[in-house]
């Protein structure tokens, strides 16, 4: 009797012990957000769980897309020129939620997110013949992604085959204005090249996987140890710039009074044509002959599309390319893995030595508001006591 006594006394420490343990480990839980049908959950909620996932895409553009210098200057001239009718046209972009609330002049916090992670977690398809709302939109509970058979204590989740294609981005990186005049093609550029044919999508450079966690372990332990890279480097990363091109002298022939340089010009790290965007981008190849007499000679081409506008004025400046009217009159842009031959002569006998260098520069001039000091002299005295 006193053994089953002891053993039930051994029984009911354990259970108390255990309901302590568990009581302490819920204490320490995290508590978890809330998700509400019908809307738009902010950003800063969806960083609450998703901690790694948040802090990337938190340094991205997608993240800056309206509080960009760039994006703010081009949108309040454009604005101004056009009497605040490219309002829409700029602002549904850079923050895509507009498509759905209206919310065209960001008075809502969560349009002021930009391009903020549940309006792509909500898309559930595209449309690229609607183009005034080319987004299929359900926002609230369900939360889309490129993941399956995952369990979440937030919200539910499901898998879809849009968030592993090009043509999820493609909605928003391709304008064609109501004159048939493409300014912004990279989608284009890329479904007529050979990346399209061999499978390789937009997300395989631009959204890398890498190591990460996709939700915080105090909120739920996850087998997943690869996440996409949320910062989706493109134009405005050196290390992606510099991917792109690749230049190689491939020839440099001697004669009495020159000398003939061949240089070879290869888009070989970009699934569009290069420079791609606005077109106010280019990309210039500078070839240089320096003698051992100290003498320096340069030759150039350069690789753009050229917009020209009435009275045949070649636009330079993102807000002109995007409220005018416009034609193309040239592009040399670089194919994806295209290959260019260029020929330069220099004028250098042949008795001098030369060292011959090649190099791709990428060039983007926009305007930026800034803070500027304006300092001004004003009253004066000066008096001298002996």
């Amino acid at each position: 009797m006193e053994v089953k006594i002891k053993m039930k006394r051994w029984y009911i420490s354990l259970f108390i012990i255990g309901i302590l343990i568990f009581s302490a480990s819920a204490s320490f839980q995290k508590e978890l957000p809330k998700i509400e049908k019908n809307t738009f959950t902010s950003a800063k909620v969806c960083g609450e769980c998703h901690v790694e996932i948040y802090k990337l895409w938190k340094n991205s553009l997608h993240a800056m897309s309206i509080e960009d210098p760039i994006f703010q200057t081009a949108y309040i001239i454009a604005f101004k020129n056009t009497n605040g009718e490219t309002k829409i046209l700029c602002i549904r972009c850079h923050a895509p939620i507009t498509y759905f609330n209206k919310d065209y002049d960001l008075k809502q916090e969560i349009t002021k997110e930009g391009i903020t992670c549940d309006f792509c977690h909500s898309v559930t398809g595209v449309d690229f013949k609607n183009k005034d709302n080319p987004f299929k939109l359900e926002p609230g509970l369900t939360k889309n992604g490129p993941l399956g058979g995952l369990l979440s204590p937030v919200h539910k989740t499901r898998r879809l085959k849009l968030f592993e294609t090009s043509e999820f981005c493609g909605a928003c990186h391709d304008y064609t204005d109501p004159n048939g005049v493409t300014l912004l093609g990279t989608y284009s550029e890329w479904k007529a090249g050979p990346y399209a044919k061999d499978g390789i999508q937009c997300q395989d450079c631009h959204m890398p996987r890498k190591e990460g966690a996709i939700v915080s372990a105090d909120v739920k332990k996850s087998k997943v140890k690869l996440i996409n890279d949320h910062n989706i480097q493109g134009g405005h990363s050196i290390d992606q710039v510099k991917k792109a091109i690749r230049v190689e002298i491939k020839d440099v022939k001697r004669y009495p009074d020159k000398l003939r340089v061949s240089v070879d010009v290869t888009n070989a790290g970009s699934g569009h044509m290069v420079p791609t965007g606005t077109p106010s981008r280019k990309i210039v190849l500078d070839v240089t002959v320096k003698t051992t007499t100290g003498q320096l000679l340069k030759e150039q081409r350069v690789y753009k599309k050229t917009l020209v506008g009435a009275g045949g004025m070649e636009f330079t400046k993102d807000s002109d390319a995007m409220c005018n009217k416009s034609v193309i009159t040239s592009d040399n842009r670089i194919k994806p893995k295209e290959t260019r031959r260029e020929g330069f002569i220099f004028y250098i006998p042949q008795d001098v030595a030369v060292t011959v260098t090649a190099q791709a520069i990428y060039q983007y001039n926009p305007e930026i508001i800034q803070q500027t000091d304006i300092s001004i002299e004003m009253g004066k005295d000066e008096k001298v006591s002996r």
